[in-house]
This record gives structure tokens, C-alpha cells and sequence, in this order.
């Protein structure tokens, strides 16, 4: 069988948002049923993206594209791995480059260093299953039926958005982990940050990660 992308990229750049957007929701629901308040569940210091979200709505789609007549045990190894794999990397990656960590599953039975578990990858087994018997089929009619005017000008103008979003998120990190460290400031930019992305600002952006050394 051959290995195809079925979607445009304009498509899968509206998948990105649709899941980015989708999970943010969620996330903030689960939050207020769980604890009873709204917390900021967002993944970039602009807007309201959940990126973590966003690239696991792409990846399930272009995985398991190609499987959507496939048995459901495989679309569920698939996705089982696959999810495993990424949720691994991304939390590695959270820590190593930002310090801080958004989710531990120290607590949890057969962890990986309290990065990803068995329950969490069973959760991505089975909702690669529903993506690839729900989510997919109504991606197809909705490319199919919707057609968006301007599209391109849409999709260059998220896509400048999100990489200066991402680009202002990570220095605000980065320099929040220098004041920690005792850092001055030593540019305007970094002063900018310093004033409109304090210690305050970032805990209330970033409420469900906290630091790696704690």
C-alpha cells in the first residue's frame, strides 16, 4: 500500500487549528468540572492554542489515513504508539529546553519516567480508533463541501502569527528561567519581556506547568 497525504497542506493547516482550538476547550473544561475554576491552558503566551493538540490532531491524520480500512486492532497499535512516542518527545522536550514540566505520571503504574504510562497510551489507542472511524470521514466532507475565499491569504497569515507567537512564547521562557538564575536583563528586548511577561504574567499563562527542579 502506498503512503499518501490525502489532504492538502492548507487542510492539514486547519486540522492543526481545528485540534489546537479543540483541545484548549477541552482542557479547560476538564479543568473547571475537575477543580471548579478556569485555568489558562494554553500553550503560546498569544491567542488560545493548545499546540500539543494541534500536532496530535496532524500526526493521527496522517498516520491513520492510510488505515481507515485497516483492522481496528492495528489503527489501535498505531495510534498507541505513536502517541506514546510523541508524548515522550514532547515532554522531554518541555523539560530540556524550557524547564518546566506540564504533566507527570510519576504517580501512575508502568511510567516511563513519569513521562508517558500505560493508561495515557491505551487513551491514544482508542482515540486513534475514533479518529480514524469519525474524525477523518467528516474532515473528508467538510474539504469536500467547504470552500474558503482566500484561503491562501488565511493560511499565510496563521501561519506568520504562529511563528512569531511561538518565537515570543519561547524568549519569554527562556527569560523567565534567567530571572531565576539572577539574570539582568541585557537588551531592550529582553527588558520588554522583564515588564509584559513577568514572573506573575507567565505563572497565570502557563498555571498547569511548573518548574523541573521542583
Amino acid at each position: 500500500m502506498s503512503i499518501h497525504l490525502k489532504y492538502s497542506f492548507y487542510q492539514y493547516i486547519w486540522i492543526f487549528i481545528a485540534g489546537c482550538y479543540l483541545g484548549y476547550g477541552i482542557e479547560t473544561l476538564w479543568c473547571l468540572i475537575k477543580n471548579g475554576y478556569i485555568e489558562s491552558r494554553k500553550a503560546l503566551v498569544l491567542g488560545h492554542l493548545s499546540v500539543a493538540y494541534g500536532m496530535g490532531a496532524v500526526l493521527l491524520t496522517m498516520l491513520l489515513v492510510n488505515f481507515e480500512h485497516s483492522p481496528l486492532w492495528q489503527v489501535f497499535l498505531i495510534a498507541f504508539v505513536s502517541g506514546t512516542v510523541v508524548e515522550y518527545i514532547c515532554s522531554w522536550g518541555q523539560e530540556t529546553f524550557f524547564h518546566t514540566v506540564a504533566w507527570d505520571y510519576s504517580h501512575l503504574p508502568l511510567n516511563i519516567n513519569g513521562r508517558v504510562c500505560l493508561l495515557y497510551s491505551l487513551f491514544w489507542g482508542v482515540l486513534g480508533v475514533g479518529w480514524v472511524k469519525l474524525v477523518i470521514p467528516l474532515c473528508t466532507r467538510l474539504f469536500d463541501k467547504v470552500h474558503i475565499s482566500f484561503e491562501g491569504v488565511i493560511i499565510i497569515g496563521f501561519i506568520v502569527f504562529f511563528i512569531f507567537d511561538a518565537a515570543l512564547s519561547a524568549t519569554a521562557a527562556v527569560r523567565m528561567n534567567q530571572r531565576a538564575q539572577g539574570i539582568e536583563p541585557r537588551n531592550h528586548y529582553e527588558e520588554f519581556l522583564d515588564v509584559h511577561y513577568d514572573d506573575e504574567t507567565m505563572h497565570k499563562i502557563y498555571a498547569n506547568s511548573k518548574s523541573a527542579d521542583q
